[in-house]
């Protein structure tokens, strides 16, 4: 976790996770657009996947699959923006091309896991009663 309270993690097959808090300005379709153009331009000859919208009675995301190369890496990365009734957050999952779907499933468990650790309040100041 880094001074912000973003949670990054980095894998030794050179696969990241980014999970962080996000305040929202208009519409959850056009910040997840904004947010993924963002992401993808230090990327060479970089595509924006089509978005994929979900909707349910606690939940609501948008995502892109974005593909492009770091240097002479393919790489391919997976850019979320979820709302809940705790806030809005952000994933970025980013992998290699050939081996992005190894670790999807594990990087979406311990996401969900991690947001819980997002989502918990700050612990609050102790105060001195004197008696």
């Amino acid at each position: 976790m880094n001074d912000g309270g973003d949670i990054v993690l980095e894998h030794s097959s050179g696969a990241s996770l980014l999970l962080l808090r996000a305040s929202l300005t208009g519409r959850l379709e056009d910040f997840a657009r904004r947010q993924a153009e963002r992401i993808m331009a230090p990327l060479g000859f970089a595509k924006l996947g089509e978005p994929q919208h979900f909707k349910a009675t606690n939940e609501e995301w948008v995502q892109y699959e974005i593909h492009g190369n770091r240097l002479s890496e393919h790489r391919r990365i997976l850019y979320r923006v979820f709302r809940r009734p705790s806030g809005l957050f952000e994933l970025v999952y980013e992998n290699s091309e050939d081996r992005f779907d190894q670790l999807l499933t594990e990087t979406q468990e311990i996401a969900s896991s991690l947001q819980t650790i997002l989502q918990a309040p700050a612990p609050g100041r102790r105060v001195r009663v004197r008696r």
